[in-house]
């Protein structure tokens, strides 16, 4: 029996570690994420985000909004693309 739960939990995380950042710009531009954002919007100092699972979570909540209809690992490599080219976040 624990090794089904094994098999979950690495094949919920294994996805997760082949998100790329270049995925996830493609999907930021062609989301609705510009709708309500504009790319000044992140990064900023007075940000109030200041570790990336708060991105993260922040990117979840944004495509729940939108109604994007992501799934966790799109919604992960939206979060990589803002944090190496806005936020520059230790993970």
């Amino acid at each position: 029996m624990w090794y089904l739960k094994v098999l979950l939990i690495v094949g919920f995380y294994v996805p997760l570690a082949f998100c790329s950042e270049k995925e996830g710009k493609t999907l930021f531009d062609s989301g609705s994420c510009l709708e309500c954002h504009n790319h000044e919007d992140f990064g900023d100092e007075k940000s109030k985000i200041k570790m990336f699972e708060q991105l993260e979570a922040r990117v979840h909540a944004c495509q729940l909004a939108g109604d994007d209809g992501l799934f966790d690992d799109e919604v992960h490599s939206i979060s990589k693309y803002l944090n190496k080219d806005f936020y520059k976040l230790e993970k």
